[in-house]
């Protein structure tokens, strides 16, 4: 004998299947997506052309003649008084006088002069002529001068640089710069700066910011390594202006409490946990964020 089943039965079956369908499915493992984000680190960077400048003398020829210098090599510590070079003249009847050249102040011998010991040293930015600085040719004023080089009265033959002075510094870079890379001006005087070159990064510090045609210009001193600069003039480093630390993810993972607190979703087993962020910084369509536990992210948590 047939056992006969009602079709209201069959219909109110198929209901109970389908809502129990849709109530287990945002907790699913096939409808939750999660992902272990990776520590990266984000900075904005740029380069730029720095110009460098500590306390130093110039020492110039007291008269026309031939300079030979004394047994002593670029990068030597010189002593106050101490004879660093002779220049030797010629008078009308041929006789041949010799000048010792001595230095008033102690520090490290550079034979190298380039034009701007006088230009930088002791003037504010604000009092300097910006694009004349910028748009002045550093290999052109590069001197040194060889043994028995012919020299005029007044020409630069050695610089005496202060190896305890600060390192100053001048940089500058395109104003489009600023829009590019989305920050604002005040920012350079007020963030922790790194100049970064192929092989060393170094902290400076940015007290002046100002803007000559199409440059923005800013000047302050070098916080480490200032060993390294001696005899450095002009360069060009990569200006890192921001470094942060930490997990980047799609925005989209981001949810927000009634008070406005951003916040993950992290798997823990079976279930789910809501955790807070710090949005360290965010990007066209991603976040980076510093959570407050660490864990595979819900990256699509409008399912759960």
């Amino acid at each position: 004998m047939r056992v006969k089943i009602k079709k209201g039965w069959i219909f109110l079956a198929v209901l109970l299947l389908l809502l129990l369908f849709i109530g287990i499915r945002p907790t699913s493992g096939e409808t939750v997506k999660t992902v272990n984000p990776e520590f990266q680190v984000i900075s904005t960077e740029f380069p730029v052309d720095v110009i460098f400048s500590r306390d130093e003398e110039v020492i110039r020829s007291p008269g026309r003649g031939q300079v030979f210098f004394e047994d002593l090599i670029d990068g030597e510590r010189v002593r106050v008084n101490q004879q660093v070079a002779t220049l030797v003249t010629q008078t009308f009847d041929g006789v041949l006088e010799r000048k010792p050249i001595t230095i008033s102040n102690a520090g490290v011998l550079s034979f190298y002069t380039d034009g701007f010991e006088e230009l930088l040293w002791g003037r504010q930015i604000g009092e300097l002529d910006l694009i004349g600085v910028k748009n002045r040719n550093f290999g052109q004023y590069m001197e040194y001068k060889s043994e028995g080089a012919f020299v005029e009265q007044g020409t630069p033959i050695f610089r005496i640089i202060n190896p305890f002075s600060d390192v100053n510094f001048i940089l500058y870079f395109p104003k489009g710069y600023v829009i590019k890379n989305g920050f604002e001006l005040s920012e350079l005087e007020s963030n922790s700066l790194i100049l970064k070159s192929d092989s060393d990064e170094y902290r400076i510090s940015i007290t002046n910011v100002g803007l000559a045609g199409e440059s923005v210009f800013c000047s302050g001193r070098v916080l480490s390594n200032r060993g390294d600069f001696f005899n450095i003039r002009k360069e060009r480093f990569i200006l890192v202006l921001e470094r942060q630390e930490g997990y980047l993810i799609s925005k989209e993972a981001i949810v927000y409490e009634e008070e406005g607190e951003p916040g993950v979703f992290i798997q823990n087993r079976r279930s789910y946990d809501w955790v807070r962020v710090d949005i360290l910084k965010v990007l066209s369509d991603k976040a980076l964020i510093a959570p407050e536990r660490p864990g595979s992210i819900v990256i699509n948590p409008q399912v759960l």
